[in-house]
């Protein structure tokens, strides 16, 4: 099957090139709708900070930004990681609605999200305002509209798209969009990946990796006038397949451990929004949503020899379900007075979360139930003279009642950011913004459910988050059509932070995150180069030592061409650099690598509305660890054994897609 596929695709490709050299070049009439945008605070760059990029993984679209990295090779352990800090430290959102939830289970991460239908990635590097209420920073997905892929005259459109990956997955997609109505507007999208064990730079190949991930949207939309919409959508991901019992340890020591066994596993999200939108100009622009959002992992524990998978057990099925019900609203309005212009962010948010687990039917440990409640304001202002200052407040109310015990907070943080034009090109920025996190559930999945002490004397994460830095923009110099140059600085202390040791959950004194991101960007015609560079450093002051998830010292290197109006090309570069301190069961080594990809994207002219992407992933087939991923060492009888999570090698992708 995969060898037809690829066959088809590669004569596909010969054919439409025999017309390349016919073709004229003129300017593309529109750009390509399925394309993801992705903003980051960290590039500070204006306009330009803005990149287009179609992604098959996670990480394909956030890898290369300063301060942030995808860990985990399987597809239920992505884990987005922030200057050290992973997603259950970050508010994470699809469509407004909150699906960062309790820790499913410590071997597995808890984001299911497909990158192929988001519209838009909005990620903040670092909590710079109140209206962010996370440890660590925020990333807002947003998945696309049938709106936006109507073309200019048409009432429907479809689309469909094949992907295959040498190494090792093949997959494809549906889409149709269309209006119901002037003012209706709809959009269903389906799409599927059947993926098997791959192999690593090293040749080596993992096992309880094969299986299949689905997934499909359903949103309506409807504009009340032409400055009010509402829209519904219905967005269910499915990854089900004999997977591995760690699935974030690598191959060496799952095997060491448990030989080559796998669990029958489904993990699933469901979330359901309802949105409605007010665009009033200066006066009032509100967004609010309602959500619901449910996570579900079922597995099937199968008994090894005569070890049981966890205490008490011998082997059956286990069922975690984690529930999220909320809403969010936030406005923004301008009030200028004489020469100060007044711009007011302001809103709250109010979730509950519940989470039940079920062995065999039967309840498996305490129900949890936490409620989130907050409210916000803050004021930009504007003096007209190149200083722009922003104070903030922010309102957090929680209430938890688990495992550890009941915990109730009620909880103010601050927010004070600045910014000065010293010329037109120059921007100083400053920011300190204090933090909060309430005590999260109990790891779902996990035996600390049954066996874990209460701690009614737990304490909230909280904090400050200190940032300086600048920006730097100008047109026609170096030889460029534009460059782009910033640099952030941060400090972060976190305290009273919460590390799980054994079956407790215990407040591990101030944790210290300092680092930088710096990027450079220059435009040049048909070229676009992009380089960063990001440093990140992380102390636990009790103990001197520093967390086994740190990121480190990476570089990336970004470089766009286009060849042809409807043709262009890519080359990335990712450069992680060796860590030697790095705390874990024992002393590790973060080994340096350096991985580089190549991708063409053309439309054939000559077949109006196809778009081919092909591609070499990690060209020189690296054997390497990403370093937020599992990385450590432990005892295995009386062998130390690697746990670690090696990314896939060399990888020929190739994806067509037809829009009708």
């Amino acid at each position: 099957m995969k060898q037809k596929f690829l066959l088809s695709s590669l004569t596909a490709l010969i054919l439409m090139a025999n017309n390349l050299n016919a073709q004229e070049t003129t300017q593309l009439e529109e750009v390509s709708v399925w394309e993801t945008q992705v903003v980051s605070s960290s590039l500070n760059l204006g306009e330009n900070a803005i990149e287009t990029k179609q992604a098959d993984h996670l990480s394909d679209l956030l890898r290369d930004l300063p301060g942030v990295d995808v860990g985990g090779t399987h597809s239920i352990n992505n884990r987005i990681n922030i200057r050290g800090l992973q997603d259950e430290n970050l508010d994470i959102t699809l469509d407004g609605a909150k699906v960062q939830n309790a820790n499913m289970f410590h071997h597995i991460g808890n984001l299911l999200i497909n990158p192929d239908i988001l519209k838009k990635a909005d990620i903040q590097v670092g909590t710079n305002s109140v209206v962010n209420g996370s440890l660590g920073g925020s990333v807002a997905f947003e998945t696309k509209d049938g709106k936006d892929m109507l073309d200019a005259g048409k009432d429907f459109g479809a689309r469909i798209s094949s992907t295959y990956n040498s190494n090792d997955s093949i997959g494809g997609s549906i889409t149709g969009y269309g209006k119901v109505s002037q003012n209706t507007d709809f959009l269903v999208y389906h799409n599927h990946l059947n993926k098997n064990d791959w192999k690593d730079g090293a040749g080596l190949e993992t096992f309880g990796s094969d299986g299949e991930v689905q997934n499909t949207l359903v949103k309506l939309g409807h504009n009340l006038s032409d400055t009010q919409r509402v829209s519904i959508s219905y967005d269910t991901l499915t990854d089900e397949g004999d997977y591995s019992p760690r699935p974030d340890f690598g191959r060496a020591y799952n095997e060491a451990r448990t030989g080559l066994y796998t669990y029958p596993t489904e993990y699933n999200r469901e979330t359901i929004t309802l949105k409605h939108e007010l665009n009033l100009g200066d006066k009032l622009v509100l967004n609010s949503t309602v959500y619901t959002n449910e996570n579900e992992l079922e597995r099937y524990e199968k008994l090894n020899g005569t070890t049981p998978v966890r205490p008490g057990a011998t082997q059956g099925l286990l069922n975690g379900k984690v529930s999220t019900e909320g809403l969010t609203t936030k406005a923004q309005s301008s009030l200028k007075t004489g020469d100060i212009l007044n711009t007011f962010t302001y809103g709250g948010l109010y979730d509950t979360q519940t989470s039940k687990v079920t062995w065999n039917g039967a309840k498996y440990g305490d129900n949890e139930k936490a409620k989130l409640g907050a409210l916000y304001v803050e004021n930009a202002v504007d003096f007209d003279n190149g200083l722009v200052l922003t104070p903030g407040v922010r309102y957090n109310h929680y209430d938890f009642d688990g495992v550890y015990g009941k915990i109730k907070d009620n909880k103010f943080t601050y927010g004070l950011a600045s910014e000065y034009s010293l010329t037109d090109n120059l921007t100083l920025l400053a920011s300190a913004t204090t933090l909060y996190k309430g005590v999260e559930m109990v790891d779902v999945l996990a035996a600390n459910r049954v066996y874990a002490p209460d701690t009614p004397d737990l304490k909230a994460e909280t904090g400050i988050n200190k940032e300086v830095g600048f920006t730097y923009n100008a047109d026609n110099l170096l030889g460029a059509n534009s460059i782009g140059f910033s640099f952030k600085y941060f400090d972060t202390d976190i305290d009273d932070y919460i590390k799980t040791v054994g079956y407790e959950m215990t407040n591990a004194g101030t944790l210290n995150l300092k680092g930088f991101e710096s990027s450079f960007l220059y435009k040049l015609d048909k070229f676009s180069g992009l380089v960063t560079y990001a440093h990140s450093k992380t102390n636990y002051e009790k103990t001197g030592l520093s967390d086994p998830k740190e990121p480190g010292d990476s570089l990336s290197i970004g470089l766009d061409y286009k060849l042809l109006s409807n043709l262009s090309i890519a080359w990335d570069s990712l450069f992680g650099f060796k860590q030697d301190d790095v705390a874990g069961s024992e002393y590790n080594i973060k080994d340096a690598y350096n991985v580089h990809d190549f991708a063409v994207n053309w439309k054939p002219k000559v077949i109006k509305n196809l778009t081919l992407i092909a591609g070499v992933d990690n060209i020189f087939d690296e054997a390497y660890i990403s370093h937020i991923s599992e990385n450590r060492s432990f005892l295995v009888g009386s062998n130390l054994v690697s746990t670690g999570d090696y990314e896939a090698g060399r990888n020929v992708k190739v994806t067509l897609a037809y829009k009708f």
